[in-house]
C-alpha cells in the first residue's frame, strides 16, 4: 500500500478532529536531521498531531533537535532526538535477529506505555523505510516492510504480519481513543 493510500485508510478509520494537527517548519527539521521524513508521517502530523492512540501508543512530534544536539542547554527532553538517541543505544545493547542496520540509521517516530519503540530504518526512498518495533519485554527487535499508517491500519484492523503488537491494547480496537498533547493540556485546565 502506498504512503498515501495508507493514510488516507488511516483517517477513514480515525477522523482527524478539527484542529488537531501541528503545523511544522519541515524545511527546518529536514535540514537538521539531514533526511526527508515519509508522506505518511508528516500527514498523520498535520491531522492529528503528537497524537497518543489507545493511551498506549505516542506518536511523537519532529523537532530540529537531533540525536546529536538532544543534550544542548535548549533541547527539549523527550524530543524526537532524545528519544532516537535513546532507541539507538537500545540498539546497540541488543541483539537484533537477521536485522541489517547500523544504529545512526534508526529515528523513532513513537513510543509504547510498555516501552516499547517504534522507528524507521532510514535506507532508501522515505516513503519505502521499514519499520522497525523494539518489543521490550521480549527485548527483541521486529522489521515490518511498511510504513507507519499501514502499521497502524493493521494493528486496529488485526492482520497478519503486526502479530508483535497482539497483546498490547490497540490490537483489534478499530476505534481507539486517541488524543495529542494540545487536546490533553486543554483537558487538564478545565
Amino acid at each position: 500500500m502506498r504512503a498515501r493510500d495508507s493514510f488516507e485508510a488511516l483517517a477513514e478509520m480515525l477522523p482527524p478532529r478539527p484542529g488537531s494537527g501541528l503545523a511544522v517548519d519541515w524545511a527546518v527539521v529536514e535540514a537538521a536531521w539531514g533526511l526527508e521524513f515519509p508522506s505518511d508521517y508528516k500527514n498523520v502530523i498535520a491531522h492529528y498531531g503528537d497524537v497518543r492512540l489507545g493511551d498506549y501508543l505516542q506518536v511523537i512530534a519532529p523537532t530540529a533537535v537531533t540525536p546529536d544536539t538532544w543534550d544542548e542547554a535548549d533541547a527539549r527532553r523527550g524530543s524526537m532526538g532524545f528519544i532516537t538517541a535513546d532507541t539507538r543505544a537500545t540498539w546497540a545493547d541488543t541483539e537484533s535477529t537477521n536485522i541489517d542496520a547500523e544504529p545512526e540509521e534508526l529515528v523513532t517516530w513513537g513510543t509504547a506505555t510498555s516501552a516499547d519503540l517504534f522507528c524507521w530504518l532510514t535506507r532508501g526512498e522515505p516513503d519505502k523505510w521499514p519499520l522497525l518495533v523494539f518489543c521490550h519485554g521480549d527485548d527483541a527487535w521486529v522489521q515490518h516492510a511498511f510504513g507507519m499508517a499501514e502499521f497502524l491500519i493493521r494493528v486496529l484492523n488485526p492482520q497478519p504480519g503486526v502479530e508483535v503488537m497482539a497483546e498490547t491494547p490497540l490490537w483489534g480496537d478499530r476505534s481507539p481513543s486517541y488524543v495529542n498533547s494540545a487536546e490533553r493540556r486543554r483537558a487538564r485546565g478545565k
